[in-house]
């Protein structure tokens, strides 16, 4: 009985050891794809990772983000003021030379139907439904060499204050954060 004991402890004690070295292995090898793929897909940022902000009220699961030479965009559902949950597009971009913004709708355009200073430094602009827009509701934020805005497409009626949290309640986002946005379903890579 002595002797089998042994055997079985020596080959239970290598399958130990061998299963503690694949997780160490495995860990490892996923924690370089994440890094690879992080750098991969803030490459296009016009700022560094440690720069792009994030709302504090974005849901753990069913937000979208991707970067482009422009900015930062995550589409999201936000939760209004009366429970209501309507879809929403956060942007932190840079302004145009001239101060608008470079791929939305500002103050300056014919199909405005309103454009009024929120306070704070807070600008709140509301289209018409036009020949090639649909109405939309966006409150923006410019500070520095960005703008933060967040936008309603279509009927759906928000308030100021249900706009205003995502532009005033922002955090830097981990490096798991980030990949969990940016990651699309799918998301592939040549090392993935």
């Amino acid at each position: 009985m002595t002797r089998l004991r042994l055997p079985l402890l020596v080959v239970a004690l290598l399958v130990l050891v061998c299963a503690g070295g694949y997780a160490v292995l495995r860990s490892a090898y996923h924690d370089e794809k994440d890094r690879r793929d992080l750098i991969d897909l803030t490459r296009p940022s016009p700022w560094p990772p440690d720069d792009l902000l994030v709302p504090d009220d974005l849901p753990r699961s069913g937000a979208l983000g991707w970067l482009d030479r422009l900015g930062l965009d995550i589409a999201y559902g936000l939760r209004t003021h009366d429970g209501r949950t309507v879809p929403v597009v956060w942007q932190q971009h840079h302004p145009a030379p001239d101060g608008s913004l470079a791929d939305g709708v500002d103050c300056g355009v014919r199909t405005i139907y309103v454009c009024t200073d929120a306070g704070d430094g807070l600008t709140l602009v509301v289209t018409r439904d036009t020949d090639n827009s649909d109405p939309a509701t966006a409150l923006y934020l410019f500070a520095r060499d960005q703008v933060l805005s967040v936008s309603v497409q279509g009927p759906d009626p928000v308030t100021v204050d249900d706009l205003r949290g995502p532009l005033t309640r922002t955090h830097h986002p981990s490096d798991g954060e980030l990949l969990a946005l940016l990651r699309g379903p799918g998301y592939q890579t040549d090392w993935s």
